[in-house]
């Protein structure tokens, strides 16, 4: 399968891979490049929705105690003394 790139960098998804991957107008895609390969998947919206939480349950507390005192992070850092 073999497509031209337009003036402005455009190319065209051929139908058959719109429908193979269920793309339709308004959908997003993920292009990744890795050296000279670039793959072109479907973006799936839901995708949070699906793996559910990855953060701990006390997730607000860790981030609360970590923006809450600046010069404990700072002296840790070795930004103070």
């Amino acid at each position: 399968m073999s497509n031209f790139v337009t003036r402005h960098g455009q190319i065209t998804l051929p139908k058959e891979v719109r429908e193979m991957l269920d793309i339709h107008e308004g959908d997003q895609v993920i292009i990744n490049v890795v050296g000279t390969t670039v793959t072109i998947s479907k973006k799936d919206p839901t995708i949070w929705d699906k793996i559910g939480s990855f953060l701990p349950e006390n997730f607000e507390k860790i981030l609360r105690e970590i923006r809450g005192d600046t010069t404990k992070r700072f002296k840790r850092l070795g930004i103070i003394e």
